[in-house]
């Protein structure tokens, strides 16, 4: 028997004992309070025992943890607080804290902690699509000198100008040169004042075929502050027809028209310079008769662009051929520029209207791969809906739609509601300008190949980390050969876009490598860890002042945890009620009974 019940047992007879005896006394007066006392006196001198316990309930913030990404400074968290924890990539002299491998798997095996004061640069855009339902306070470090923004073509055909543009951050006192090297000497240069930000178009001609690696060094005096590798390559390249049939000869068809003929693409343009009259351009192809579209002339282009008011002036019978003609593999772009739809093939995509913003440019990013243009001066209102089948290509920050893509048999149909692009080539921004309609080209344009186009993800692909592989291929149902550093990896197909593939895999060596897809072989540049991480840490900053800026703090509040305890009624109270009861039945017989 446990003690508690051995005491409350004693305790019990002694109380039968006690009363016995107050019952038994002849003196009967003020017998009913002796008797209260007795009660109380035994009870209070058990419950000193045997003290009373209880739960309870108590709110209470979770916890909360320091977290150190890469550019920490020790000295901003030597004095801090609390439980310390750093990515693997922070270096952790003089700094104690724990290395955390992988933060998800941290925090769903510690689900108390629901708030983190980030150090340093930040995280990464994968990682903060993780810490929804988290408060986050972010302590950024100072922004990183070098260069912070950097664009290129990776692939130029022969002749063509190689453009590497971007953006130096100098925060140090001194004057930086930055020059873009190649095959053993600097092809240009630019000086970037002390704490200035300075934006550097370089240009040159390749004189070579084949794999090269430039370099963009930043020299300080006698040091160099950076050796940034530039990989391209050169070679022949067979671009596809174009058939351009435009309502009216408008800017943005003129300077499509000259970027296409510069760039060696064969093309065939016609315009309507009156009613069933029509005026025709060939560049780089042969003439051909455009008067009236037939199935053997749109079987010789890999893609026709065309405005919605020309789709719905030309013949039932024209339109029903460019239809098949798609779903036998051409591509179809509709510039479109109203709210309603004037013919069956631009219906497909809904459209909405947006209020336009007065004396604001239009920022625009590549939604697969998420490049960023330089901004666009014009004023955007009409925008696409993106439907379950729908595959956006354009999108503006606030990721609304501008060109549209969707599968049409073995062909694609694009719709661009963006009517002045040209604006990029008035301000200077050849490269974006260039990169918007590379872009849209190779989405519609007709499957030559078996491998229509090979992606990589992400912009600088590392040794020893995880890189995502985007192939299409124009057999949807045959399953790709996917390999890499002599290794096959398994790739994925994407139910929506069944001629899609992808795969994620871990390059073992930087450098140029081969990435075999079936019996096509694609040249792919590996980067080292320590290659453009200037660029690399601005990007993570950029992204966790996005996304923070963009968090819904309504329901990123600290949760408080339920926490059950258990307490004990003070002994004090037992203690003095023993006392008063005890001393009233000393006085009661001492002093009252006489």
């Amino acid at each position: 028997m446990e003690f508690k019940y051995t005491a409350i047992l004693v305790a019990t007879l002694l109380l039968g004992f006690l009363l016995y005896k107050e019952i038994k006394r002849s003196n009967k007066a003020r017998l009913f309070w002796r008797i209260l006392a007795n009660i109380i006196a035994i009870t209070c001198f058990v419950l000193l025992i045997v003290p009373i316990k209880y739960k309870t309930h108590l709110q209470i913030q979770s916890d909360e943890i320091i977290l150190l990404t890469e550019g920490t400074h020790p000295d901003s968290v030597s004095h801090l607080k609390g439980k310390k924890y750093a990515l693997p990539s922070v270096d952790l002299k003089n700094i104690r804290a724990t290395t955390v491998s992988a933060l998800s798997y941290f925090l769903k095996t510690n689900p108390d902690i629901r708030k983190l004061n980030i150090y340093g640069y930040g995280l990464h855009a994968t990682e903060l699509e993780k810490l929804k339902g988290y408060q986050i306070k972010f302590h950024p470090s100072a922004n990183p000198g070098g260069i912070i923004e950097a664009n290129w073509q990776g692939k130029l055909k022969t002749s063509d100008e190689f453009t590497v543009q971007g953006t130096y951050q100098n925060t140090s006192n001194k004057s930086v040169k930055l020059l873009l090297k190649g095959l053993g000497k600097a092809v240009d240069s630019t000086t970037i004042g002390a704490k200035s930000d300075k934006a550097f178009s370089f240009k040159t001609t390749p004189k070579q075929s084949g794999k090269a690696i430039y370099q963009l060094i930043a020299l300080q005096q006698n040091d160099t502050l950076a050796k940034e590798p530039v990989p391209v390559k050169v070679g022949d390249q067979a671009p596809m027809k174009v058939l351009i049939l435009a309502s009216f000869p408008d800017f943005e068809y003129k300077f499509l028209k000259n970027w296409l003929y510069e760039n060696q693409y064969p093309l065939a343009f016609r315009s309507q310079i009156s009613k069933n009259k029509h005026a025709s351009d060939f560049l780089n192809i042969d003439s051909l008769n455009l008067n009236q579209i037939s199935a053997s002339t749109l079987k010789k282009f890999g893609i026709l662009i065309i405005d919605e008011e020309e789709l719905a002036a030309i013949s039932p019978a024209e339109r029903t051929l460019i239809n098949v003609a798609v779903n036998n593999g051409m591509g179809l772009l509709i510039r479109v520029s109203g709210l309603k739809a004037l013919t069956t093939l631009s219906s497909r995509f809904n459209r909405f209207e947006s209020p336009v913003l007065k004396d604001k440019s239009l920022n625009l990013s590549l939604a697969e791969d998420h490049f960023k243009f330089k901004p666009l001066p014009i004023e955007q209102a009409l925008f696409l809906k993106s439907g379950e089948h729908d595959q956006s290509i354009i999108a503006d920050v606030s990721g609304k739609t501008l060109v549209n893509s969707s599968i049409s048999g073995s062909g694609k149909i694009l719709v661009s509601t963006l009517s002045s692009t040209y604006n990029w080539l008035l301000s200077g921004q050849k490269t974006d300008y260039a990169t918007y309609w590379s872009k849209l080209l190779a989405n519609a344009a007709r499957k030559r190949n078996e491998v229509l186009a090979v992606n990589i993800i992400p912009q600088f692909p590392t040794a020893n980390q995880k890189v995502r592989i985007i192939t299409d291929l124009a057999e949807s149902g045959k399953v790709p050969g996917l390999k890499m550093d002599g290794v096959t990896w398994s790739p994925r197909q994407n139910m929506e876009l069944p001629f899609q593939w992808d795969a994620f895999c871990w390059p073992q060596e930087a450098g140029w490598t081969n990435l075999q897809v079936n019996q096509n072989t694609e040249s792919v540049y590996i980067y080292e860890k320590t290659d453009w991480q200037t660029l690399k840490n601005q990007q993570t900053l950029n992204s966790m002042h996005w996304f923070l800026k963009n968090l819904d703090t309504a329901k990123n509040k600290v949760k408080l945890k339920d926490l059950v305890i258990e307490e004990e009624i003070s002994n004090w109270f037992f203690f003095a009620g023993f006392l008063l009861a005890a001393a009233f039945l000393w006085s009661e017989a001492r002093i009252l009974a006489v």
